[in-house]
């Protein structure tokens, strides 16, 4: 078996693969117009499930500028890491984002604004705040509860209940903010669409939950046989 640990440039190009990936499967689903609304949250929680099977031994999987930034804060990687991750995420949503425009057309991915998170008529800019928010610290909970195990308590449910967490994010609160939880997510349809509209939720509030998902981590598993940093 091959011990040897992932060097940064191999994390970084995981990372930006994955985020592709994502992005690719987040945004194809709605650009085509033909999918229906149960199969646009249940895409991308495909592509988190067989993204942590095939990359989470590289990476760790973040896709997610939230994540890194959990992880970060629980001093499991360097602010080098967690800058490089952000890069390569950034740039792995930029360039699905860009791809979308030659798979489906530029005239058609413009009618969705190549699929960015927008806030539904009649949500209001501070509902949407909160809600994603709130998603994000529910969000990074699961992924924290989920990867930080007790000592030799096998990872199998990890890829499954974070996957079933972004399905059930989406399901529920996709139709009022796009149920992004992640900046990575947003940023390449935005730049690719340059609608930039309500870029402040969509940017600083998973950021702000992540915060939010680390403490509330840290205090349920003090003391209950887990190793919270």
């Amino acid at each position: 078996m091959n011990t040897e640990v992932p060097t940064l440039a191999r994390k970084a190009i995981a990372e930006l693969l994955g985020t592709f990936v994502l992005v690719c499967f987040a945004t194809g689903v709605i650009i085509s117009g033909v999918v229906p609304f149960m199969g646009l949250a249940l895409s991308p929680a495909l592509a988190v499930f067989i993204l942590i099977l095939t990359l989470g031994y590289i990476s760790g999987a973040h896709f997610n500028p939230a994540v890194s930034l959990a992880f970060l804060l629980l001093k499991q990687m360097n602010l080098k890491e967690f800058i490089t991750y952000i890069l390569a995420q950034l740039a792995g949503s930029a360039i699905a984002a860009l791809s979308m425009f030659v798979i489906f057309s530029k005239a058609k991915s413009n009618v969705v604004h190549s699929g960015v998170n927008q806030l539904a008529h009649g949500t209001s800019f501070l509902t949407g705040f909160f809600l994603e928010l709130g998603m994000t610290t529910v969000f990074i909970l699961v992924v924290l509860l989920a990867s930080q195990v007790r000592a030799n308590e096998p990872k199998q449910w990890a890829p499954f209940s974070i996957s079933i967490a972004v399905f059930g994010l989406l399901l529920t609160f996709g139709p009022l903010t796009g149920a992004c939880f992640n900046p990575a997510r947003w940023f390449g349809p935005a730049l690719a669409s340059g609608f930039w509209n309500n870029g402040a939720i969509y940017i600083f509030a998973p950021m702000i939950g992540s915060v939010l998902g680390v403490f509330t981590f840290r205090y349920l598993s003090s003391g209950a046989g887990r190793n919270p940093a």
